[in-house]
């Protein structure tokens, strides 16, 4: 509940400062600015292509888990603007903010054994199979993330965004460990 919670409430903050951050969410935010679609539905609909990998790669369990976080995360960021307002925010302090937020939600969420779907899927099985850090793989992910965003968000916009997926990218890639505490 608490990756729920921390990443929902990052993912607001980037919403309400016009920011992206990267994998799947910021695919869902490029597709949400660029079409005008309600973010929580785009969000819910690009994860489901990884639940295939999710379910024949890692179980049902895992699947389930993140299908129950994904909706979660879907729902509740839609609903935090309504309890919590954002009158000042700055977009380098937001982003980097929310990718706090958000890093510690997906460790939390990789930690009881499920993601925040759509790459920390693929991030999640890659690092338990190989070793490979989630966090390098996302950033990768975010490269062709931030190049679309260029079209649909001004470029002051796209740098901050950037700012915060590195904060987020690196703490998920310091603080989560295969060797550390996972609940199974």
């Amino acid at each position: 509940m608490f990756g729920i919670i921390m990443t929902s409430f990052g993912i607001s903050m980037l919403r309400a400062a016009g920011l992206i951050t990267g994998q799947a969410a910021g695919l869902a935010f490029v597709i949400s600015y660029a079409t005008g679609l309600n973010f929580g539905l785009v969000f819910f609909l690009v994860n489901l292509p990884f639940y295939g990998l999710a379910i024949t790669r890692i179980g049902w369990r895992f699947t389930v888990r993140s299908l129950v976080a994904v909706t979660s995360i879907s729902v509740l960021s839609n609903l935090f603007p309504g309890v919590v307002g954002y009158s000042v925010l700055q977009p380098h302090v937001a982003a980097v903010l929310a990718g706090f937020c958000i890093g510690i939600g997906v460790i939390g969420l990789f930690r009881h054994g499920s993601s925040g779907g759509g790459v920390g899927i693929l991030a999640y099985y890659i690092q338990e199979k190989t070793g490979f850090r989630a966090g390098w793989l996302q950033a990768a992910f975010d490269v062709v993330i931030f190049s679309m965003a260029a079209f649909v968000i001004d470029s002051n916009a796209v740098l901050a965004s950037i700012l915060g997926a590195a904060v987020l990218n690196a703490f998920v890639a310091f603080n989560h460990r295969t060797d550390w505490y996972v609940a199974r």
